[in-house]
């Protein structure tokens, strides 16, 4: 969609309160426009009629429609603004918020996480201070000068005349420095993007820069990039004030014209004091909302920027979850990778021709080095990614033919690294599917042998844990999310590294858990330890893309070249170190 039709889409949700604000807008700015025309026959009437009923007949009306205004007027508009300034900006939030959580796998290595909350909040306000105040202030504005300048040809042609030249002026002024500052607003919401990814990621990780001795180098980093959006803010303010002053410059002397022309009128007695009060009304009129549309145009320019940058995001491909195919059980759990393709850039594939069977029910291990595959063979398992060529079926059915919810509703997957929401324990568990059965939530906390940490809480289910989980130790923390992952119950379950950053004791713990979880459903363990995955069923060694190796443990200790090297790099300080003998 282009940026109008997406606009357009935005307003017409709201499209019968934007036509009261149409309707409400017109009727404050013809109210305003009556109050100089009023001023002048009231002056006339006392300095030159000299009829008092008329006087007062003429104040009464003036102070009715004040009345409407102030009272009836405003308060309408402040209603429908309150109502526009919430409700728009929720529905360019939640499009975005979808958006962002429906972002291709590809997508995501690229996106700053600062950059999508600054475009959710920071860009979503100014979209609608674009399409509401400069839309319908705009209008408003449009109004007042058009009628102003056609009150100053009433009362006098060479005062509309004089009026109408200064129009283009400050129109094509306004639209020169537009531009310049529309570029560098540009590249400072970018910079500022960026800057609030990195600081997510200080306050994320303040222990490891502390431990690292690395303060002043993040301090360093973060103020030169924070100079640098300084400077260019100093630049984009510049170019606002310099585009004020030219037209500051150019009102100023405009109104010295005016004076001296209806002085010269009022001396050759041409024009009344009324008139002349009203023509330098409607004029400073027309020259204040000139000057307000040039502001508005400068704004215009920021907001631009904003609305392009949200566009962009509602303009990407998002992930198909095809919800018109059927929901579909995985009966079994056979996984089988046929002569897959796969790479995260064009030119470069992390897997190569990979060939698998999973077989349903089974537990295998996968080993390798970092970058031959591992992550990924996982990552395509729940479909974060397409297979660039070859298939990969799941219970014999290609997984582009699965619902995306139905087929991750039923696979689970436990990280090495555990997210932890700051909120209750309950929270965190039910996460996944919403399943708040204080039974089901404790039978998982049993079988995650956390039951004993569980007794230990003040609140039980309802403790908060803090953020990141603080209150948990490194081997609660994964068991919690073992926890997680049983309350979803998944046919196929692959733990992706998740006892790398334990300690002996609670790797044990965790990988006899594991084969507790084997039970009727199909289990993969990637793994650097050998430990973790010695007691599989099979083992597949993944090098350059492909299956090296599978088979068991005893087998490949005594055959695989692939597998006995990288089983002698994990034991290479043991001095007693013997393959064969490791069964």
């Amino acid at each position: 969609m282009t940026t109008r039709q997406w606009v357009t889409k935005f307003v017409f949700m709201h499209k019968w309160v934007f036509l009261c604000g149409f309707i409400i807008t017109t009727l404050g700015t013809v109210i305003n426009l009556i109050y100089p025309f009023l001023n002048g026959k009231i002056i006339n009437i006392a300095f030159y009629d000299k009829d008092m009923t008329a006087f007062l007949n003429l104040c009464l009306i003036y102070a009715g429609i004040l009345f409407v205004n102030q009272f009836v007027v405003m308060t309408l508009n402040n209603l429908i603004s309150s109502h526009l300034m919430t409700g728009f900006v929720f529905d360019i939030r939640r499009a975005l918020f979808k958006k962002i959580l429906h972002k291709k796998g590809r997508d995501l290595s690229g996106m700053y996480s600062g950059d999508m909350i600054s475009r959710m909040n920071n860009d979503a306000t100014d979209i609608m201070n674009l399409v509401f105040w400069s839309g319908l202030w705009g209008y408003s504005n449009f109004l007042h000068i058009l009628f102003a300048v056609c009150f100053m040809f009433y009362y006098n042609i060479f005062l509309g005349a004089f009026t109408v030249v200064l129009v283009p002026v400050v129109f094509f002024t306004s639209k020169h420095f537009k531009k310049k500052s529309q570029n560098i607003n540009k590249e400072i919401s970018k910079e500022q993007g960026k800057l609030s990814s990195y600081l997510f990621e200080i306050m994320k990780n303040l222990q490891e820069i502390k431990i690292l001795n690395a303060c002043k180098k993040v301090t360093r980093f973060y103020l030169r990039k924070t100079t640098s959006i300084n400077k260019m803010n100093v630049e984009s303010g510049r170019i606002d004030v310099t585009a004020e002053r030219v037209n500051s410059f150019l009102t100023l002397i405009a109104q010295l014209f005016i004076f001296m022309m209806c002085a010269y009128f009022i001396v050759i007695d041409q024009m009344q004091l009324g008139v002349f009060v009203a023509a330098v009304s409607y004029f400073n009129m027309a020259v204040y909302y000139f000057s307000t549309i040039n502001g508005k145009i400068m704004d215009a320019g920021k907001q631009l920027v904003s609305l392009q940058r949200v566009v962009d995001i509602l303009n990407e491909d998002e992930e198909d979850y095809k919800e018109s195919h059927p929901t579909k059980q995985i009966k079994d759990g056979t996984i089988e990778f046929k002569n897959v393709t796969f790479g995260y850039t064009e030119d470069k594939h992390v897997l190569n021709g990979f060939n698998l069977r999973v077989a349903a029910g089974s537990t295998i291990g996968v080993v390798g080095k970092s970058g031959g595959g591992k992550t990924t063979m996982a990552n395509l398992i729940y479909h974060l990614y397409n297979v660039d060529s070859g298939e990969l079926l799941i219970d014999g059915t290609n997984v582009n033919e699965y619902n995306l919810h139905s087929l991750r509703s039923q696979v689970g997957i436990v990280h090495q690294e555990t997210i932890l929401y700051d909120n209750t324990l309950r929270y965190n568990l039910s996460f996944t599917n919403n399943k708040d059965n204080d039974a089901v939530l404790i039978e998982a906390i049993k079988k995650a042998a956390l039951y004993d940490v569980f007794l230990t809480l003040p609140n039980g289910l309802d403790t908060l844990l803090g953020t990141d989980g603080q209150e948990l130790s490194g081997g609660q923390k994964q068991r919690l999310a073992i926890a997680r992952i049983l309350v979803k119950n998944p046919k196929i379950l692959i733990f992706d590294e998740a006892t790398s950053f334990l300690d002996s004791q609670n790797e044990a713990l965790i990988r006899n858990v594991m084969m507790d979880m084997s039970y009727d459903r199909t289990l993969i363990i990637i793994a650097h330890r050998f430990s973790t995955i010695k007691s599989c069923d099979k083992i597949a060694v993944l090098a350059e893309g492909v299956v090296a190796g599978f088979d068991t443990h005893n087998v490949l200790i005594k055959s695989n070249e692939t597998y006995i090297d990288l089983f002698r790099e994990q034991f290479i300080g043991d001095e007693a170190y013997e393959p064969v003998g490791y069964l």
